[in-house]
């Protein structure tokens, strides 16, 4: 919010009549031209103070005036025109005469846009080109063209960039420079400098002449005409880049045309308006693609040349003085405002907003008729406006509105030098005599500035008399004041200082070098921030003594990657947290906010974005902390399209958004506004310079803002908000005369976006939502729902629609999400034109039914006939409703253009009930429904035609089997009929009528589901062997049991036994079983006690007969767990089993009650060796490994099959049976060299039988360790014999041999004597000793008397072995 404070210009001379100006597009310098009788013209430069610009000599020509203007677009240059001829320059404080070729007064100067060239024109048609890049201007070309050029306008080098307040969102993320220096228009502290250096440049332009033509002046000089236009031109311009705006005079009106410029500079004809006007200084481009032409006393109409659309100023709405006439218009477009002059010297201010829309944003006066408007910038930062009024002249400064705020006082500023206060809804003011450009307020102070003195002012002790007092005025140059208490800060070039409202100095806060100049300060209570222009932020505590540093400070270069400036910065008000937003490198605003711990040293970063990626639509423009409680902050957001306020409680280094804190239809959201303070309860924005206080949504209905109701409430949106749910509850439970259903409503909300259903019920009963809170409460015992099903009922009681049906479908509940659609008002509508799923076809029908009931009611006929026919409930309603209206024909005729057999064959029967037989008939043939036919044909008496087509479907055969049982002498075929189209019920009841038994069985018989109820009928009649046979079948054996019992029929009940199920009643099950033995049928017997639970009587009738046991019976006598003595009866069935050879199940039996060694003895028995070792490998019992292993090792050829010698191997292993295994190794050894003669493989296993007896504590083991050393050491020397003798050392094998044979002489071992002396005749057949070797080879194979081989015994040591 913004006010334009004007100051007069002060011209050296007086009684100055001002002609024209211009102002320097980059330098708050503003060049004016004027006129003296006494001195003649004058050109003056002034500064945006109003001042002149001193140590100058202006120009004076007594004869002549100023007639054209223009600024260096860059450079401090100024080239001023003169009705002479003369052309005179200023450059940096000094004025110069430039040599021109024109004797008559210049018409037109200009300087392209780069300022490489200069145009000059005056009024004989003589135009000079200067080049003016550096230094003085030099002349480039010069042209005599005869006609008067009025208007120049040089092209632009590149695309230009939207530069408007609403339109900075854009340019941001466009990444423009030139775009990025306008950002301080918003942003009034900021580091962006102006761009210097050489600049994008055109020499191209565009010249208007008096006779309506237009010159095209290219890069050299050249001219070339590209327009004549019908009248005489006001007015040209380009727009975009690519169009020329041409505005020309003729027949009293204003015709405006927009050319498409093309590379060579012609032109050709885009888009064409007329209109009155005045003459061209009523004519401006308005950014985008507008112009705004000052079309009548009062009028401007805005006309968007892209789209043709007009607008008309001022709104209906705005206040204008009447009878006042607009005279001049001009444009920002740094600030996209529009600003118009009037005859009574008014000033009007149009801004667009962000639905595009213009809005009068402000108003002033000056003293005079406004003659002409202009925009300059202070560094293309703040707007200045010039306002021209012939006698005087202003510059209006735009500076934001000062305000102050407490929450039972509040003060705006209206103008310059008046501050308008608000206390308890009383008005008052206070009145300066300085402009104020600083505004602090507190408690019983106010203190103003203008920028070089401050005021003091104090209100008054007496609580009756409202006003302020001047109490104290004193000289401070600083444009920022604070106040705290009594004490009084500013900002002084490069430090911060600190007085006292008595106007005594107090301290000083300097900023050194490094640190950079203050850019921003801003406080909450006592603890003051300042952010620098070099990126530092430091934070000070405002004390009696001046100020005290708490924390070091920050330099965010450091700490902040892509960091550029500091664009917003505030601490909260117990000084512990930093809250800022910045500008990256680029000096694009960062959309990110930025929470520093200051304590602990920690930054965090939040995301306050429409999009999570670049490019961003919103950017912060202001953040400030809560005065009354540290924890929450608030972020002003703008965007391009609207501005917004976000608030957040901090929580542990973390931002946590209280979403929702006021109702998004509010005001604020469609104006302009400024965030002020945030006091709460309140939140504090200036709009329409006036204070408005938003009070958070969750204290509307409070019965008081008492501090401390004020502190819970506060406390149950922390907790809500940092997802502290069960906190919440208890402390919303807690506040104070809470009757107030919205806290639970946010909460319950809250709950909606964090899934907590379970505490969202809780809400929905605080709030008083009893059928919600039921309606959750069942959703909750609900376990068919899933959790996301559940928040999606609990947003239904919420009126949250939306997210209701987003939950819905997220948990693939698509009958949930059509109830909701067909809830909504339109909803049936939506059901039936979006997409069916297949899951919810029937909530659509059904919508679709209710919508077609509320058309017919509507009278909308059609439509809901094809709703009723797509709902497929078109029959019975529609024919009843025409019926009932009498529009029998209509529905006739409905009919025969119908397919829908449903809606035939209702009509047949209605054609039926009014008597018309053959219609009806007709109507059945027509729907191919034979059971009707059949029925009206049998009913006409027509049996012929009845029985052609009673074979056509079941109903045509049930209609003629009707027919058929009302005839005495047809009860057979009727029946038959019937079992045929699958009537078996009213079969059977015809057949029992007529006592025809043998139809009753057939009838029971063809359908197990019907057997059950002819078996009841056959019993009762005394047919029991086919009741029996239909209690089988019927699958009752319990019952065929019975009856069998009661008539006798062994081999019925035998069936009945095998068919029985697992339960049976004990005192039948003895009577049969006894009935059953006298028979001789001793295993059915068994079968039947053991299913009755009888299982000793069971196994006593095995034991006691030589039924055999099929696996069958054998599980029936198993007693299952639970059962008492079962261990017992088990071990009692196995040996039963065991002793009839079933080894197998006997084991079984055994191992169901945990006896793994005697289950494995009756295996054992089985020899079955496969099963043996899956049986161990599944048991720990060492018993049973070791038994396992003995029989393997044993009776199993393991030699033969190396699974079974690993499974040995294994089961010793487990057991630990280490004396045994090393004997299984030396056995190994033994058949390597027996079977093999692979003695290596021999020696790996007598080296793995060493192992494992070094593994035994057994300390007999050691006369089995000498024995396998022994071995080894033999079967070792002998591979040694056998490579020496491979290898041609005969001599040394034969030698190593004989002595190896002493060494065995008389000592058993793996190796004979036999296989050495073999090994050694085949290596030394021309030995000397090679007889003597044969003949002990023949000693040695003379039959043993003695039998040595192994007894085989698994016990065997490894000596036996041996």
């Amino acid at each position: 919010m913004t006010l334009y404070i004007d100051t007069k210009l002060n011209f050296t001379d007086s009684n100055v009549v001002t002609t024209l100006s211009s102002w320097h597009p980059s330098l708050p310098l503003l060049a004016v031209g004027s006129y003296n009788q006494e001195k003649g013209g004058v050109a003056t430069i002034f500064n945006d103070n109003g001042l002149a610009l001193e140590g100058c000599d202006w120009p004076v020509l007594f004869s002549n005036q100023v007639t054209a203007l223009a600024w260096h677009p860059v450079r401090k240059l100024l080239v001023v025109g003169w009705d002479g001829g003369e052309l005179y320059i200023w450059l940096e404080y000094s004025w110069a005469r430039l040599e021109a070729p024109h004797n008559a007064a210049l018409t037109a100067v200009r300087f392209s846009s780069g300022g490489g060239r200069l145009l000059a024109s005056d009024a004989t048609g003589s135009l000079s080109g200067w080049q003016s890049s550096s230094g003085a201007p030099l002349t480039a070309f010069h042209h005599q063209l005869g006609d008067v050029i009025t208007h120049v306008k040089f092209c632009t080098p590149n695309p230009t960039s939207e530069s408007s307040i609403r339109g900075l969102a854009r340019a941001a993320v466009a990444g423009d420079e030139n775009a990025l220096d306008a950002l301080a228009a918003w942003r009034p502290r900021t580091t962006a400098k102006i761009r210097e250096g050489l600049q994008p440049d055109n020499h191209a332009c565009y010249a208007a002449q008096d006779n309506g033509v237009i010159l095209y002046i290219d890069h050299a000089g050249a001219c070339s005409e590209v327009l004549n236009a019908p009248g005489i031109i006001v007015f040209i311009d380009i727009i975009s880049t690519i169009y020329l705006l041409v505005a020309w005079e003729t027949g009293g009106a204003l015709s405006l045309s927009r050319f498409l410029i093309s590379n060579d500079g012609s032109l050709t004809t885009d888009t064409h308006v007329r209109m009155s006007a005045r003459n061209g200084q009523c004519i401006v481009l308005a950014g985008y693609f507008c112009v705004a032409v000052i079309t009548g006393d009062n009028l401007i109409r805005i006309w968007d040349s892209e789209t043709g659309d007009n607008d008309v100023l001022p709104n209906e709405d705005d206040e204008t003085q009447a009878g006042d006439i607009f005279t001049s218009i001009s444009y920002c477009s740094l600030s996209d405002t529009l600003c118009c002059g009037t005859s009574q010297g008014n000033i009007y201010l149009w801004r667009r907003d962000h639905r595009n829309k213009w809005k009068l944003i402000s108003s002033t006066s000056v003293k005079g008729t406004v003659k002409e408007v202009t925009w300059g910038s202070e560094g293309l930062m703040n707007p200045l406006l010039y306002v021209n009024c012939i006698t005087n002249a202003f510059i209006l400064r735009e500076q934001h509105v000062c305000w102050g705020y407490t929450n039972n006082m509040w003060m705006v500023q209206k103008s310059a030098n008046e501050i308008a206060v608000t206390e308890n809804a009383n008005l008052s003011s206070i009145n300066t005599t300085i402009k104020i450009k600083a505004f602090a307020f507190r408690d019983n102070y106010v203190v103003l500035g203008d920028g070089n003195d401050v005021q003091v002012w104090m209100r008054s002790k007496d609580k009756d008399i409202r006003t302020f007092t001047l109490i104290r005025t004193f000289t401070w140059k600083t444009d920022i004041l604070i106040l705290y208490n009594e004490l009084i800060v500013g900002v002084v070039r490069s430090h911060i200082e600190c007085y006292s409202v008595s106007g005594t100095k107090i301290g000083i806060l300097p900023c050194t070098e490094n640190e950079g100049e203050p850019i921003a300060v801003t406080n909450t209570n006592k603890f003051l921030l300042i952010a620098t222009m070099d990126g530092t932020l430091k934070l000070a505590e405002i004390t009696k003594k001046g100020f005290r540093m708490p924390y070091p400070s920050k330099n965010c270069y450091q700490v902040i990657e892509d960091f550029g400036e500091i664009m917003r910065s505030s601490v909260n008000a117990s000084g512990h947290y930093i809250c800022l937003s910045i500008a990256n490198a680029g000096l694009a605003p960062d959309p990110k906010i930025y929470l520093w711990d200051v304590a602990n040293d920690i930054i965090t970063t939040t995301l306050l974005a429409d999009s999570k990626s670049p490019p961003y639509q919103s950017v912060p423009i202001a953040i400030l902390w809560d005065n009354n409680d540290s924890r929450l902050v608030a972020v002003h957001m703008r965007s391009s399209e609207f501005d917004n306020i976000h608030l957040f409680f901090c929580h542990e280094n973390k931002l946590y958004e209280y979403k929702n804190w006021c109702s998004r239809t509010e005001e604020y959201f469609a104006m302009d506004f400024i965030m002020c303070s945030i006091f709460s309860p309140y939140v504090v924005i200036l709009t329409q310079q006036n204070i408005k206080r938003l009070l958070l949504r969750e204290f509307e209905e409070a019965p008081d803002l008492e501090p401390n109701n004020v502190k819970q409430v506060l406390n149950f949106l922390f907790y809500m908000t940092t997802e502290h749910l069960e906190k919440a509850v208890v402390m919303g439970a807690n506040i104070s005369g809470n009757k107030n259903s919205i806290v639970w409503e946010s909460l319950a909300k809250v709950c909606v976006s964090l899934k907590r259903a379970d505490v969202g019920a809780v809400c929905l009963s605080k709030m008083g939502n009893i059928k919600g809170a039921l309606m959750m409460r069942k959703a909750l015992n609900d376990d068919t729902m899933d959790n996301t099903s559940k928040v999606g009922v609990l947003a239904v009681n919420l009126g949250m629609i939306e997210e209701a049906e987003t939950f819905f479908r997220e948990s693939q509940r698509p009958d949930l999400v059509t109830r909701l659609k067909s809830a909504k008002e339109g909803g049936f509508n939506e059901i039936i034109n979006g997409e069916t799923e297949s899951e919810n076809v029937l909530l659509v029908k059904s919508a679709q039914h209710k919508l077609a009931k509320v058309l017919w009611a509507n009278g909308e006929t059609g439509p809901s006939l094809k709703l009723f026919e797509s709902a497929g409930t078109l029959v019975p309603h529609v024919p009843r409703m025409l019926i009932a209206q009498g529009q029998a024909s209509v529905l006739a005729q409905y009919v025969v253009n119908s397919n829908d057999s449903n809606l035939i064959t209702w009509w047949g029967h209605y054609l039926e009930s009014i008597g018309d037989l053959d219609g009806a008939l007709d109507a059945y043939a027509r729907a191919n429904d034979f059971g009707e036919q059949t029925r009206l044909l049998c009913h006409m008496d027509r049996i012929d035609e009845a029985e052609k087509i009673c074979q056509k479907n079941s109903s045509s055969l049930y209609q003629m089997a009707r027919y058929l049982e009302m005839k005495a002498n047809e009860t057979e075929s009727a029946v038959k009929l019937y079992i045929k189209c699958g009537a078996i019920a009213s079969a059977i009841r015809v057949a029992t009528e007529a006592s025809a038994w043998n139809l009753v069985w057939r009838a029971g018989n063809s359908s197990p589901k019907h057997a059950l109820y002819a078996a009841s009928i056959l019993e009762n009649a005394g047919q029991n062997e086919q009741a029996i046979t239909l209690y089988q079948k019927a699958e009752k054996p319990y019952m065929a049991l019975k009856l069998a019992l009661s008539c006798g029929d062994t081999n019925a009940m035998v069936a009945a036994v095998e068919s029985i199920g697992d339960r049976v009643d004990p005192e039948l099950a003895h009577t049969l079983a006894a009935h059953l033995r006298e028979a001789d049928h001793h295993s059915h017997a068994a079968a039947l006690l053991a299913t009755a639970g009888k299982y000793e009587e069971a196994l006593d009738i095995v034991e006691q007969s030589s039924t055999p046991l099929s696996p069958e019976l054998g599980a029936r006598l198993a007693a299952p767990a639970g059962t008492r003595g079962r261990d017992a009866l088990l071990r009692r069935l196995a040996d039963v089993l065991g002793t009839r050879g079933l080894y197998h199940q006997a084991a079984k039996r055994l191992a169901q009650i945990g006896d793994k060694a005697g289950a494995l003895r009756w295996l054992l028995r089985s020899g079955d060796a496969e099963r043996i070792a899956t049986f161990a490998a599944a048991s720990r019992d060492r018993a049973t490994q070791l038994m396992a292993a003995d029989f393997l090792r044993r009776r199993a050829p393991w030699r033969s099959r190396p699974d079974l010698a690993r499974h040995v191997l294994h089961f010793y292993t487990r057991a630990k049976a280490y004396g045994k295994l090393a004997a299984f190794y030396a056995e190994c050894a033994k058949m390597e060299i027996d079977d093999y003669e692979n003695y290596e493989k021999a020696l790996e296993a007598l080296k793995e039988a060493t192992r494992c007896l070094t593994k035994s504590s057994d300390p007999e083991m050691g006369t089995q360790m000498t024995a396998i050393q022994e071995q080894s050491t033999f079967v070792k020397r002998f591979i040694e014999i056998r490579n020496s003798l491979q290898n041609g050392d005969i001599n040394t094998g034969i030698t190593n041999g004989q002595t190896l044979i002493r060494a065995m002489s008389g000592r058993p071992g793996l190796i004979a004597e036999e296989k050495i002396l073999k090994l050694l005749l085949q290596h030394s057949s021309d030995h000397p000793d090679a007889e003597r070797l044969e003949m002990q080879l023949k000693a040695l194979q003379r039959p043993s008397q003695e039998d040595n081989r192994s007894n085989d015994s698994p016990d065997q040591s490894v000596e036996e072995v041996i």
